[in-house]
């Protein structure tokens, strides 16, 4: 296919700033430009298919991006698409990030028709020549996705000797031992990638989950530290640092980097439910408190926050507000028997028999084999 005939997609929430593109391209020489003016309509667009090229601004309401790129590099069909990012932005975790999405390539606004389409072509002619190395990088992982371990370890060997100084490609061979589980290669493998390129952040990860899988602990938090530090913009590496580091004793150091995750992500209510979490299991109940109640202002529907919330209430003795977060779930999961044994637990702690045995005969309706309820409203008598 000539480049002419290639169908982009322009992704802008500004229309000037769309037209601007889609009418650089075509003076250019690009006939078939499709525009959209968000991520979802982005979205709705490739997977209607026919796209060749995305060209998508790094900041956007309703969805970034970022979360456009990881959309594409999670699907079959535009996995291999060539991205280019367009951003405002020249902070460097910034790019980072779209590095460790695999963008192809970023310009920073305001720019040039002859520096967009300088940085296509490069995109366009890596995609269609691909080196040598890139070639055996993707047949390893072809065969790595198809659990044929030992051909892909063949395969990043061999792209070692097209350079064996290929931060990608030896950490592609690590990441092909740690699916062998052969965890002493993995380590050697990863620690030559980040030591060729201190700022691999995907191998500063591979090094965090191979360490903990043989039990280093401390050297799988630091390779994760090391990471976060790198490119601090994924809620996925804060939550794991921060469960990390809770386990390991450093509160303050724990509290400090989920207080982080959450500025960062201050809509996403999952994450805060999360952070709820790993606080629950810390035993810190005040701060896992505090994060179910910000996850339910964020998102009220969230029937099992209101549960986890109770628990988080009840643990401090807060049963007033315990049993109104249970009546609260049973709202939304009416015919749940768990959330009406737990209110009949909290009314019980408040000292509330005939309300907590109420609750109970309920439990035990919905679920006749529910031995915990029948054994707690038995000793009620």
């Amino acid at each position: 296919m000539k480049w002419k005939d290639l169908r982009v997609l322009v992704v802008d929430d500004h229309l000037n700033m769309r037209r601007t593109i889609a009418n650089m391209l075509k003076s250019h020489g690009f006939q078939s430009v499709v525009e959209a003016p968000d991520g979802t309509d982005a979205l709705a667009k490739m997977e209607e298919g026919g796209i060749d090229v995305v060209v998508c601004d790094w900041n956007m309401p309703k969805m970034k991006g970022v979360e456009v790129l990881q959309w594409m590099r999670s699907h079959d069909a535009t996995k291999d698409t060539p991205f280019l990012m367009v951003t405002a932005e020249v902070d460097e975790k910034t790019v980072m990030q779209a590095l460790e999405g695999e963008v192809d390539g970023y310009i920073i606004k305001p720019f040039k028709a002859q520096t967009l389409i300088e940085k296509l072509t490069k995109i366009l002619e890596r995609k269609e020549k691909p080196s040598p190395i890139e070639m055996h990088i993707r047949t390893g992982l072809a065969h790595l996705n198809s659990g044929n371990t030992n051909q892909a370890i063949a395969e990043f060997k061999k792209a070692l000797l097209e350079d064996s100084l290929s931060p990608r490609s030896h950490y592609h061979l690590g990441l092909a031992h740690e699916k062998n589980k052969d965890y002493k290669s993995a380590v050697r493998s990863m620690k030559k990638s980040v030591e060729l390129s201190p700022k691999y952040v995907k191998a500063f990860e591979g090094l965090h989950r191979v360490f903990k899988a043989v039990g280093r602990n401390e050297e799988a938090m630091k390779a994760l530290e090391e990471a976060v530090a790198l490119s601090p913009i994924n809620q996925d590496r804060q939550l794991a640092l921060g469960k990390d580091l809770l386990k390991s004793g450093r509160i303050g150091e724990a509290k400090e980097v989920l207080t982080q995750a959450r500025k960062l992500f201050p809509e996403d209510a999952k994450l805060a439910s999360s952070i709820g979490e790993a606080y629950m299991e810390a035993g810190l109940h005040a701060e896992a408190e505090e994060a179910f109640g910000t996850a339910l202002t964020l998102n009220p529907s969230m029937r099992d926050v209101y549960n986890r919330l109770g628990i988080a209430y009840r643990k401090q003795g807060k049963v007033k507000e315990a049993i109104a977060n249970y009546q609260q779930a049973i709202k939304i999961s009416p015919n749940d028997e768990n959330l009406y044994y737990n209110l009949g637990v909290a009314f019980l702690e408040g000292k509330d028999k005939t309300s907590a045995a109420k609750a109970l005969s309920i439990a035990v309706k919905l679920n006749s084999n529910f031995a915990q309820a029948k054994e707690l409203l038995n000793r009620l008598g």
